[in-house]
This record gives structure tokens, sequence and C-alpha cells, in this order.
């Protein structure tokens, strides 16, 4: 492994910064949908479990858009309204109610299972019929209680509890009903989302589907702040911005267009926070069952940035699973976009469908002006703070050697980091006094330089 002489520097490494480094690009994504609990975290990295588990709405959509543009690791949160309710059938018995079906999330989904029972001389023979699937579970028993015990342990589409009216009769078939998936969500909803998400520490972003007012991103930013500034993780947000309202998405007119920017203008003016992404545009999206629709642009991007490198700048990158755009941004329109730190989308010929920013709404004069920096910085901070981890503890020495093992350990994955070219360079200091060393404390000072990315915008170039 090594061996340390004092006062003389080599490159030793303690073997428990060792740990394979995190990804950087996991994202938690919190919206609206028809399956799923509520508030619970639901690990996705692909298209069938995302559709089996959240069946539809906001955050569905969300999540394949992001898988298909290059998404790994998502983090899901399904938000709820009040409305929210369980699909439910009472199944009678000879006395009064046998037992109840639930669906087994929440949901409109779920009003779609079919149930049927059919009485024989000696037992019952209940069915459960997969809306989707059309495949049918079939329990058989004498008692009710062996059909509930055999409905729970057989099928995922409902939950039986047990009544108290005697043995389940005869039923012809039909659907459960009263499920709701409380897609109308409240600032109080999302704000639950937002503190559940701060359990999450190694998320890199956030993206709270539809949360698109003032008051919504300021607490969304200033949970950011939070994890950033209490040392419990990196991270920004997506923001999103209104739904853009139009006639017809093929063909706004300029003075829709004209409106739409103005309200965007007005919406982020106050806004600015080396955190705050928001793109801004609609793009034209295909769904897995074939259908077409409109959406807003801000999982095509976390889905880009996802499959990019740290530091390498989503500009002029392709937009995958896009057709069309709404609206079409003419020059003057980009131009105010970019004055504005604003990412969007735009058609360029020969290249097709490509994202003209990669700004974020920083205040003025910072140097977290572009996302790739906040990442690059971001993740450099993550990746040593995982590798000191292993020294919180430790036995403190006199000598140094503890801080000296803690650097070098430090160094590693931010010596990585410049070797992949997601950092440019970096200058690492560890100063521990007489004093701090009495308490066991160290104080680590990281400076992280990440240059690479430049926008060059050119709007006519004339050669005589």
């Amino acid at each position: 492994m090594g061996k340390i002489i004092k006062d003389v520097y080599t490159e030793y490494f303690s073997g428990k910064a060792g740990m394979s480094q995190k990804p950087t690009a996991v994202e938690c994504v919190a919206g609206a949908a028809g399956g799923g609990d509520k508030l619970t975290r639901y690990i996705i990295s692909d298209k069938r479990s995302a559709l089996d588990l959240f069946k539809s709405g906001p955050l569905l959509q969300a999540i394949l858009e992001r898988l298909d543009a290059g998404s790994t690791v998502i983090y899901a949160l399904r938000l709820a309204g009040s409305a929210m309710a369980k699909a439910t059938m009472s199944i009678p018995g000879a006395t009064g109610t046998a037992f109840t079906l639930d669906g087994y999330y929440p949901g409109v989904w779920w009003n779609g299972v079919s149930i049927s029972i059919t009485a024989n001389s000696g037992d019952r023979t209940i069915e459960i019929v997969d809306p989707d699937t059309d495949v049918v579970h079939a329990f058989t028993g004498t008692t009710n209680a062996g059909l509930v015990a055999a409905i729970n342990a057989g099928q995922s589409l409902v939950k039986a509890t047990i009544g108290a009216g005697g043995l389940v009769a005869a039923k012809a078939a039909a659907p459960l009903s009263g499920g709701n998936d409380g897609l109308t969500l409240a600032n109080g909803d999302y704000t639950a989302g937002i503190t559940a998400s701060e359990d999450f520490t190694d998320v890199n972003w956030v993206h709270f589907v539809g949360a698109d007012t003032l008051t919504l991103w300021a607490a969304i930013l200033t949970s950011c702040n939070t994890m950033v500034t209490s040392n419990l993780g990196e991270r920004f947000a997506f923001l999103d911005v209104p739904r853009m309202v139009v006639a017809d998405p093929l063909k706004p007119t300029a003075a829709e267009v004209s409106t739409y920017l103005a309200t965007i203008q007005a919406l982020i003016a106050t806004v600015a926070d080396q955190n705050a992404v928001i793109p801004v545009g609609e793009a034209q999206y295909t769904d897995m069952a074939g259908t077409v629709y409109w959406n807003r642009i801000t999982s095509t991007v976390a889905g880009r940035y996802a499959a990019l490198k740290v530091q390498e700048s989503l500009l002029a990158k392709s937009a995958p699973s896009v057709s069309k755009l709404c609206p079409e941004w003419n020059v003057g329109q980009q131009t105010v976009l970019v004055t504005e730190n604003l990412i969007h989308m735009r058609n360029e010929p020969g290249l097709g469908l490509i994202f003209g920013s990669s700004n974020n709404r920083c205040p003025e004069g910072s140097a977290y002006n572009r996302v790739e920096k906040v990442r690059a910085t971001y993740a450099a901070g993550k990746a040593c703070r995982l590798a000191a981890l292993p020294h919180l503890g430790k036995p403190n020495d006199s000598e140094g050697e503890g801080l000296l093992l803690m650097e070098t350990d430090m160094r590693q994955p931010l010596s990585l980091m410049a070797q992949k070219g997601e950092i440019d360079h970096y200058d690492l200091q560890l100063t521990s006094t007489d004093e701090m060393r009495a308490l066991g404390e160290v104080e680590a000072r990281i400076s992280i330089n990440s240059m690479k990315a430049f926008e060059i915008i050119l709007e006519k170039v004339y050669l005589d």
C-alpha cells in the first residue's frame, strides 16, 4: 500500500477511497400519476417498469421522455391531491358484506378491474380481470377467509379485506369504481414532495412536474440551497414554465408566441439563482401506444443532460424523440432567450432539432453561469465528501499522518475527474491548526476550474 515518511510527500492511498464513484446524473422527478404509493421513492430505469407502476399522468410522461433522451437513474415520487381515492367494490354475502376489494393503488386505472363470482355447491370462484392485458386471475375457496388469503397472495391488482356477512354470493362481472388519480395538485402537495426529496442525498437534480409559479420555484430553490449549504447533498433544479396556450399548436400566431415570451420574461424577472435551470418551449411526442401529444421540453432537456459527461455542454446537441416544436422561435426571440439564460430548442437546417442554449438563471456576474459548471462543481464536492467520509471519527494524531491520508484520498476522485475531462483542474487544501486538531476538526478548501464550455452566437456573416 505504501509507507508514510515524515515531511516527505508520497503517493499513498489508504484503501478507504477505492469505492466506485457514485453516478452524477441521479434525478428526482415528482408529479401526479395514476399509480404508485404517494411520496414513496421508486427507482426507475426502464419504460416497462414505469408504465406498470404509474399507469398514466404527468409523472409517467416525464419519466418516459427522460428515458428516451438518455436518463438512466430516476428517483420517482408520486404526488397527489385531495381527490385521490382507491377504486373499491363491496362483495355481498348471505347477511352483509363478505369482503371488500380495493385497488392496489389509488387511481382511475383500477376502475377498470373487473370482478365476477361463480357459486358452486360447495365453493366459490372469484375472477379478477386485468383491464390492460385481459389476463384472468381465478381463485377458488370454500370460505371467505380462504378466498381473501388466496386473492391477496396471488395477484397485485386488488387487495381484499374480510367482512362479517357470511359466505360470498354469486356476482355478475362488474368493474371496481370510485378511483381517482388526484392529478390536481395544490402548493401543499408540491411542498410535501420537496421535503420528501431532501431525504435522497445522492440526487443531483430535481424536477417537480407542473410546479410553474414563483412561489413553488422559491420553495424548490430554497430546498436546493439548503441541501448544498448544509453539506447534505449537491443539487440544482429544472423549473417548469406555464404551458403555452395556442389555438393550433402546429400554427401558433405571431401574437400568441409574443405573448407567451413576454409572460415568461415577466415570470423569471426576479429569479436569479445558480441552481435554477429553466427550459422554455413545447415539443410534440409520441407515447408507447402511438398517441401524439404536446408537452414542455423540460424532461427532454434533463434526460439529455443525464446522457452527457459532467462538463459537456448541451449546446447544439440533438433532441431525441421530438418530432415538432411549438413555437419555432425566430432569430430575435432566440436572442431574448439566450440573453435571459433560458434553454430552448430550435430547428437548424442540416442538423434538425437541436438545443440552442446551455445556461442557468444565475445572479449577474456569477461564475455559475452554465449548467455544466454547476454539474462539475457539485460532482467534485460530492466525490470529495464521499472520499472523506471514512476518515470521520478516526483517531487524531499530532504528526498529521491522518491528515495526509485524508487529503490523498480526497485527491483521488478529483484526479480521476480531471483525467475524464469532467473538470479542467483543481486545488485542494486541508488545514488543521493545533486548536482545530484538539477538537478533531479539519477544514477542506476545494477550488474547481470548469471552463470547457463556450457558446458563440453568430447572427449573419456576409462574404464578399
